[in-house]
């Protein structure tokens, strides 16, 4: 490395250290300086209650003042009729209000009010006294503060202090029963027989249905949900080692497809929600992050998986509707952590590294094979075009020269590729005070691809503030993002495969070996693959931010007004140098000296909502919650390319502005855009005897994409539940402890259509030397919203004590109609595509989730969790077959058909290989006036060749462009059902967890495969040892095809259609947490513990492709067209996390 090349790198690596420091800094002066926020001791209270309970007054209290307030439950049941009304009194003077005259005294100490009886007036004699010490956690081991603690038959208590501790101080005695009681714990009595010191843990009284759910605009708990919504298991959110969230909540909520991806670095993952609901645009599911819409490129890996509270999944569109025109493909909510009040700040520290390694070998030809293999291809190929002496073939002239071969055997696999790395730093910081809480979290990862050279850098920061202004008055702060750095080159796994392998890396001196060779008079190269690694670099730096802020005022207690403001922004910056030493570079190897390009694209959003939100009981039936709110967002886009080529130096003088001359293939290109959206919603709840639901909701969305007669759109939903385990009827059924109904009909849109998709817009030219326009889009102003109509029905229900078991079963329907998609015109109009509403589509499914609590006590716990769905989809409204996409036969392997499902594999049916010249002349001779599958005169069908099947009749296969005579649906890569599973076991300290996907019934091609059998004569490039098993004189009863030259498979067939099915253990996490006797001595941690993890672990299919969750971008595609000739990775993770005291 030259010194100033040094010298740079070094500058750039310290100039990322110092952002980590400051980070850093900044997070460590957070607490200080919160802390130094004044308390506001004398709260004022507004309380005006008439005939309530005392535990009524005093939770009211709690919500107004901050405070802790711990009571014996039955020493305050028998205060049943207080009477109250203060406004702007202090605590003490409510106190004082409310025990008057009862045999209840309070004590305040810090930010804890101990309500206990009144000691009896005489004044005992002092006798000796003994303390009693101990600390109280829960059944995860966290320490509990606030514990209310006294002694059985006395009023004589304390509380636990932030760290759980106790210190009780009591008359000497023999023995004790101590009480232990906290808010959603179990109660439990202790005996205390003078132990220096007692170690107390709490179960949880909670039911799992009164745990809190997002559900946009507001939450709600799970016994209350009228709507489809699942929630992600928070343990595996707590536990979970993987490296992305998308990863994480594979295969572990029905209904809700992810597909992997690439797994190259930073690469995205493909959400789904009980199907396609569109051809276009929104596709995936809209992601909400705090209440906030992500924009429609939010990749969810961005998030930090240890910043996340909680994941919830809105499936149904009595639930999504709430976004109108941005949920027909469903929601998924997530919240991540925020500041926790009256806590001292509590740091958390996680690390791991991973290695990452092909799940297989990749075998290819070695140079005696490769050299074989084309020749024989060749000799084949000269045989089909009719020569009976192959040698006077030219292009088997070429491959028989001896100089274009070269001597090596070179293993390029080991120069290209090495074992991937992965390490992620971790840190966070939670607390609070009285009045405000704080929060700051950084991550780090750095992970090295498998192709060397590539590199992928990101952090991830998120800090937030949240405080009380006054007692009606709160406010939170909250800035969060991403800052990421990608070094890619154009080296690769396919490149390392496909390299010649007779083809030297290096000349003796150390330089590049770029290998040429003659024909017919012009010389040719062959690039070296790792002058491609090396010279052909990419860098791209991105910058996502989202600030977010809002303001909430307590009109009255049971009114509330939130205003909030949301700006994001997202950013990318990328330049590409190709030296004059490569490929592209060189332009062919021609006078080009290096080719530069410059790239630019930033997404601007802002969003504003105010929401108005009511709830209110009446009596002790009726319940009843309201929201309106009302939502503005504007989003603008931008974004430029600058390539210049011809530059002084490859190594110093290769910035965008040292080029010498524009790029001939076109210089500059860019574009930019905005779109408004202005918003209307309201909800009405009510619940009447805890049993019976009703929900309504309605949203209207103006969206400035569509012509002015067809601008908004109104979204309407409707739900209902019957919680039928609450009826009197069902109270001595024991083993049924929870049953619901719930049934929803709801509306949601889709209006990703382009920021001007109904208007004809003009794109600059050049017009004999003068500057001109001409259109680039045909307007189309009866435009219209996609409309997503959904049915559901629903049960949810739980067996044994405290529902040891529970799951639910759900049906949707769910229609689409006037799909948005760009309709092909004819060239005629020199337009290439208008967007139309051309046709519907339905979604059918049914979805079934259960899990168990196998086990449960103190050392051991085992629970399971599986869920299974069904989706099937078809399209309806159509006026012709369209292939891929309409007026377009650019992806003819894919088809869309009347009343028939998406992923439709399309093409040509085989009946094997030609075993003989005999059987290709009996074929030929069924049509005399056509070849039978051969479209050109120059080239014949032989032995080895596919076989097609005729399937009209005529006695030929037709494969002229466009025709789909002889075409058939090959098979569907919508699978029949897919699911999820997961189970944890812990025994003390030491807990195993699994989690694991499968899909049944999905068919793929493989086009890799086909292509295995041919060679190019322009490009020649090396393929897999399958090849080795192509049909051959000496092989005939093989299956597969004979090698060809310039023989690809643009005819698609069913040779390389298979079977997708899979199950696969995605997940193998071993953790194992530290004994609090070990980690107390270290005087600094509060938690400690160490995993090892396996990702991607093992796939159980019949698929010989490299992966049968490859998909395509395109929507039609989907899934049914797998590209990849190699196989993914497998990653081993092992780390620590640390708690902080």
């Amino acid at each position: 490395m030259k010194k100033d090349e040094l010298i740079f790198h070094l500058w750039r690596w310290s100039r990322k250290k110092m952002l980590v420091m400051k980070f850093v800094v900044l997070m460590v002066l957070l607490p200080v300086i919160t802390f130094a926020i004044p308390a506001y001791s004398q709260k004022q209270i507004k309380m005006d209650v008439q005939g309530v309970s005392l535990e009524q007054v005093l939770k009211e209290l709690q919500v107004q003042s901050g405070y802790y307030i711990l009571y014996n439950k039955q020493d305050v049941q028998e205060v049943k009729n207080v009477s109250l009304k203060v406004d702007g009194s202090s605590v003490k003077e409510v106190l004082e209000l409310c025990l008057r005259n009862t045999s209840l005294q309070y004590a305040i100490e810090d930010q804890t009010i101990l309500i206990s009886l009144k000691k009896a007036g005489v004044e005992p004699e002092k006798k000796e006294s003994v303390i009693i010490k101990g600390v109280v956690k829960d059944s995860k081991g966290s320490v509990l503060p606030g514990v209310t603690v006294i002694i059985k038959g006395t009023s004589v208590g304390t509380a636990t202090g932030i760290d759980g501790n106790f210190s009780l101080n009591l008359v000497k005695q023999d023995t004790a029963t101590l009480l232990f009681s906290f808010v959603g714990m179990k109660t439990k009595e202790v005996k205390w027989t003078g132990q220096s010191e007692l170690n107390v843990v709490l179960e949880d009284e909670m039911s799992e249905m009164d745990e809190v759910v997002v559900i946009g605009y507001g939450t709600s708990t799970k016994k209350d949900l009228t709507g489809a919504v699942a929630s992600f298991d928070t343990r595996v959110i707590e536990e979970s080692t993987a490296t992305n969230v998308a990863t994480m909540m594979q295969g572990q909520i029905s209904g809700l497809s992810i597909l992997a991806g690439s797994g190259a670095p930073g690469s995205p993952a493909r959400l789904e929600i009980r199907g396609v609901p569109s051809l276009s645009g929104a596709t995936s599911p809209l992601i909400v992050v705090d209440n906030v819409p992500m924009t429609s490129d939010f990749d969810i890996n961005e998030l930090n998986p240890d910043d996340i509270q909680s994941i919830d999944v809105l499936k149904g569109a009595s639930s999504a509707a709430i976004y109108g025109s941005r949920a027909a493909a469903g929601v998924i909510m997530i919240t991540t952590k925020a500041g926790r009040r009256n806590q001292k700040p509590v740091i958390n520290y996680s690390f791991d590294y991973s290695m990452t390694s092909l799940v297989s070998d990749i075998n290819t030809l070695s140079t005696d094979e490769f050299k074989m293999l084309v020749l024989e291809a060749a000799s084949n190929s000269a045989k089909a075009a009719g020569y009976e002496d192959v040698t006077q073939w030219s292009t088997y002239k070429k491959f028989a020269d001896p100089s274009f071969w070269g001597d090596a055997d070179t293993p390029w696999m080991d120069y290209i590729m090495r074992d991937g790395s992965r390490q992620q730093h971790k840190v966070s910081i939670r607390g609070g005070g009285e009045l405000f809480g704080y929060n700051a979290s950084l991550g780090y990862t750095n992970e090295l691809g498998q192709v060397k050279g590539t590199e992928f850098e990101r952090y991830t920061y998120d800090v937030g503030f949240d405080t009380d202004i006054n007692p009606w008055i709160s406010a939170t702060v909250k800035v969060a993002g991403t800052i990421t750095d990608q070094l890619s080159n154009n080296g690769s796994l396919s490149i390392a495969a496909e390299a010649r392998p007779d083809l030297e890396p290096y000349n003796e001196d150390g330089s590049y070996y770029i290998h040429s060779y003659t024909w017919y008079g012009r010389t040719y190269y062959v690039g070296n693959p790792i002058v491609e690694m090396e010279e052909n670099t990419n860098r791209t730096e991105g910058n996502n931010l989202r600030l977010t802020g809002n303001l909430e005022f307590k009109i009255l207690p049971e009114l509330t007004l939130m205003t909030q403001y949301t700006y994001q922004t997202r950013k990318e910056e990328g330049y590409s140098y190709a030296s004059s030493q490569t490929e592209e570079g060189s332009f062919n190897w021609s006078d080009q000296k290096g080719l530069g390009v410059k790239r630019h694209s930033k997404t601007t959003s802002k969003e504003l909502e105010v929401r108005l939100s009511y709830a209110k009981s009446f009596g002790e039936k009726h319940r009843l919650s309201a929201v309106l709110a009302s939502n503005y967002n504007e989003e603008d886009s931008e974004s430029y390319s600058l390539a210049m080529s011809d530059f002084a130096d490859d190594y110093v003088q290769n910035a965008i502005w040292q080029g010498t001359n524009p790029y001939q293939y076109g210089m500059l290109s860019g574009s930019a855009s905005g779109s408004k959206l202005l918003s209307f919603v309201g909800r009405v709840e009510y619940k009447f005897m805890d049993r019976y639901l009703f929900t309504g909701t309605l949203r209207s969305d103006g969206s400035s994409k569509f012509a002015p007669d067809y601008r908004w759109g109104t979204f309407p939903s409707f739900a209902a539940a019957w919680i039928v385990s609450e009826e009197n009827f069902m109270k001595g059924i024991d083993w049924l402890s929870f049953l619901k109904i719930r049934a929803g009909w709801g509306k949601s849109g889709n209006g990703f259509v382009g920021e001007y998709g109904w208007r004809t817009l003009y794109s600059s030219t050049d017009y004999q030397g003068m500057p001109a326009m001409v259109p680039s889009q045909i307007g189309n102003d009866e435009l219209k919203w996609e409309a997503t109509e959904q049915y559901d029905l629903g049960l949810d229900f739980g067996f044994l004590r405290n529902q040891r078991i529970r799951g639910s079963l759900g049906f949707y329907v769910k229609k689409t109609e006037g799909l948005l998609y760009p309709f092909t015109m004819a060239l005629s109009t020199g337009m290439t595509s208008t967007t139309v509403n051309f046709a519907n589509i339905e979604n059918k499914g049914v979805e079934f989730d259960i899990s168990a609590a196998i086990i449960q006590n103190k050392d051991w716990d085992w629970s399971f969790g599986f869920n299974i769905g069904k989706n099937k989809n078809k399209i309806t409204g159509l006026d012709a077959e369209f292939v891929s996409s309409p007026g377009s036969t650019s992806l003819g392997n894919t088809v869309i058909q009347e009343g028939k499902s998406l992923g439709l594999i399309y093409g040509y049916e085989t009946d094997g290989v030609f075993r003989s010249q005999e059987e290709v002349d009996y074929y030929e001779s069924l049509n005399p006036d056509y070849m039978y599958q051969e479209k050109y005169s120059y080239r014949k069908t032989i032995p080895g060749d596919l076989k097609f099947v005729d399937q009209n009749g005529d006695g030929r296969v037709n494969r002229d462009y466009g025709n789909m005579d002889d075409k058939v649906v090959l098979g569907c890569s919508r699978p029949d059902f897919e699911g999820g599973f997961n189970t944890r076991l812990r025994w003390k300290g030491l807990t195993l967890s699994v989690q694991g996907t499968f899909s049944y019934g999905a068919q793929k091609a493989w086009l890799a495969e086909a292509n295995q059998f041919t060679f190019s004569s322009a490009g020649t490039l090396n393929v897999l040892d399958v090849a080795l098993k192509r049909w051959t004189p000496e092989n005939p009863t093989s299956n597969y095809p004979c090698v060809r030259i310039d023989f690809l498979n643009t005819d698609f067939t069913d040779f390389s259609v298979h079977d997708a099915s899979f199950l696969k253990i995605q997940n193998i996490n071993l953790e194992y947490k530290l004994p609090e006797s070990i980690v107390s001595k270290t005087k600094i941690f509060g938690n400690a513990s160490v995993f090892v993890s396996a990702n991607n672990v093992c796939t159980f299919t019949s698929y010989p492709g490299p992966s049968p969750e490859s998909y395509s971008s395109n929507t039609i595609q989907g899934a049914a067209i797998d590209s990849d000739a190699y196989p993914r990775t497998r990653t081993f993770n092992f780390g620590l996390k640390l708690t902080v005291k």
